[in-house]
């Protein structure tokens, strides 16, 4: 099966579970039993995608468009896993589409330049560690989205809002679990950059160093206020929100500037 037929399959797999599980929650139904099993399918395709983007016979490529397919497709595994084992379908929602798009973006943007990471099992692990982080770290935002809209939902309009969202109270523990978790991966990432030889670091911008330092306090802080002090809800919706937005823009905001505006490969 060549790639262009399998990215097609996966998007058109997202884009309509995407349309079948709106329409269906939306209006109050619930979700077909076997979704899971679409939902499954796609998420290999979607793995595959990425698998054959990214290892290819000369090394790794790591362009822009290629981590994010990958970063949503660990983000997808996060959603299917939760779908299956907790049937929770509010993240389902607004993960497909951001799934089809990283599809479509990677093949028709992606560049080739692939870095060899064989036998270099620390760099690995920080990749690896790095992108499920960011990919945890996202479902943590759109998870902080959704807390927003359902808080003010119920303080403004609760007869409008929609069954499908769940109670507040288990969307806000569901956040703080996805940011406990990113939180943990982001640590262990950033240490793990430490016993890196300097080549690998070289052609990172010190903007992106200092907004992912400037992620993982804010990040920290929130942790500790939430264990320490009970901050939860709206506050902690808000600053998940600013912390998993500048270490996205420090990782993807720097590749795009790298690899787009000054044609250098990272």
């Amino acid at each position: 099966m060549s790639l262009v037929i399998l990215e097609s399959i996966a998007v058109i797999l997202y884009v309509g579970l995407f349309i079948y599980s709106w329409q269906k929650l939306s209006k109050g139904q619930k979700l077909n039993p076997y979704i899971n099993i679409a939902v499954l399918f796609s998420i290999a395709c979607h793995g595959y995608v990425a698998y054959l983007h990214i290892d290819g016979g000369e090394g790794q490529n790591l362009g822009l468009f290629n981590i994010f397919c990958m970063t949503t497709w660990l983000a997808m595994c996060m959603v299917g896993w939760n779908l299956i084992k907790h049937q929770a379908q509010s993240l389902l929602v607004v993960t497909l589409p951001i799934a089809a798009i990283s599809i479509v973006e990677v093949s028709l943007f992606a560049g080739s330049s692939p870095i060899a990471l064989g036998g270099k099992a620390i760099n690995l692990l920080h990749i690896f560690s790095g992108v499920a982080a960011m990919s945890i770290l996202l479902l943590a935002a759109l998870q902080s989205l959704l807390v927003l809209y359902l808080d003010r939902g119920l303080r403004m309009h609760p007869a409008n809002i929609h069954p499908w969202l769940g109670p507040l109270q288990g969307m806000e523990r569901y956040l703080i679990q996805l940011l406990t978790i990113g939180f943990i991966l982001m640590s262990i990432s950033l240490a793990l950059v430490a016993l890196i030889p300097g080549d690998l670091t070289s052609g990172q911008t010190l903007h992106k160093v200092l907004l992912t330092i400037a992620s993982w306090i804010i990040l920290a802080i929130l942790m500790f206020g939430r264990y320490i002090k009970g901050w939860r809800g709206v506050f902690a919706a808000k600053w998940s929100l600013l912390g998993v937005f500048l270490l996205l823009l420090g990782y993807f905001g720097s590749k795009l500037v790298l690899e787009f505006i000054l044609s250098q490969p990272v």
